[in-house]
Order: C-alpha cells, then sequence, then structure tokens
C-alpha cells in the first residue's frame, strides 16, 4: 500500500508542471497605520496614524509565481517586490489562495533572502519574515482586477521573539495568468 500511495505521489509531483500557471500580480498597498503587536498588548503612534490618515502613501507591488492548484487551494511559490520609486526590494514568497467568488483570502509568507536594486544595489540575508493575510473581491467577468486588504507582517526574531510589526493596509491589483 505504501508503494502505491508513494507512485500516485510521485506522478502528481511530475504531472503538476502540466496544470501549472505563471502569475503576475501588480498592484498598490496603502497602509492605514503601523502596530506593533507583542506581549499580549498592541501599540502604535498616534503621530504615524495621523500621517497616514491624512497622507495616502501607497506601496506599489509586484509579484511572480509559478502557480498550482492542490484541491481548492492554489499553491504559487515565487517573488515579490515592493517599490519605493528609487529603491525596491524582492524576496521569495510563497502565496496560497482559497477562492470563493468572487472572494479570494490569500496568506503569504515570505522573506530570509532580500535584492535591493535602484541606487543601491545588494543582496543580504537575515532573519525576516513577511506574513501577509489578505481579502481581496474580484471584479470583472474574469475577477483579474481586485480590491481589498490586509495585514502585513514583519517579523524579526533577531529583535524579537514575542512580537513583530502590523501594517493594515487597503489596495488594488491585477492578477495576470500566462
Amino acid at each position: 500500500m505504501k508503494r502505491i500511495i508513494l507512485f500516485v505521489a510521485f506522478v502528481a509531483i511530475l504531472a503538476s508542471p502540466v496544470f501549472s500557471q505563471v502569475r503576475l500580480d501588480i498592484g498598490l498597498d496603502v497602509p492605514m497605520n503601523i502596530y506593533a503587536v507583542g506581549g499580549g498588548e498592541v501599540q502604535s503612534s498616534s503621530d504615524v496614524g495621523s500621517f497616514l490618515k491624512e497622507h495616502i502613501f501607497p506601496f506599489p507591488e509586484a509579484s511572480l509565481y509559478y502557480q498550482f492548484s492542490v484541491g481548492p487551494v492554489k499553491l504559487a511559490p515565487g517573488v515579490r517586490a515592493f517599490t519605493m520609486i528609487l529603491e525596491s526590494v524582492l524576496w521569495p514568497n510563497l502565496l496560497m489562495e482559497l477562492a470563493v467568488e468572487p472572494v479570494f483570502i490569500q496568506a503569504q509568507l515570505g522573506g530570509l533572502l532580500f535584492l535591493f536594486f535602484g541606487l543601491e544595489n545588494q543582496a543580504d540575508f537575515g532573519q525576516v519574515f513577511f506574513p501577509d493575510l489578505s481579502i481581496w473581491v474580484g471584479l470583472g467577468k474574469e475577477r483579474r482586477f481586485r480590491l481589498g486588504g490586509g495585514l502585513l507582517g514583519m517579523y524579526m526574531p533577531e529583535l524579537t521573539t514575542e512580537g513583530m510589526a502590523v501594517v493594515p493596509y487597503l489596495g488594488g491589483k491585477v492578477s495576470l495568468l500566462f
């Protein structure tokens, strides 16, 4: 019985590229505030919150994935990048998406390797993780344009093992399949 299960798993892994797609997500995320979560407490700077409420400060984002389905969930390993126009950062990322048409629930985790390009070009390794949980509503016939929001975290175990920064955001993006 073990051999049959291993054979089926091996064939599924080999066949997955046949059922895979390249996916490109391009969008803008607008942070609403910045929180420090840890030790059972949530803290925020009122100055940062006031600034972000008075000024729209969008972060352009792009992601490139190799997407395949595992039951109702789509898994997509790839890369994700944010840009601040003069400087950009790119890191490996894993996207998991559950589609309940027209709603898309996404969980992402990325980090560890960072490529900086723009004014300064370099590669860096670090124990920095970016978890992201978001909900999007797909618009249009094929649901390629999406509006939604989520929570982007930044966890650095080198600095603290008990907390992380969390940024709630609203955004829009286009999700293209090739």
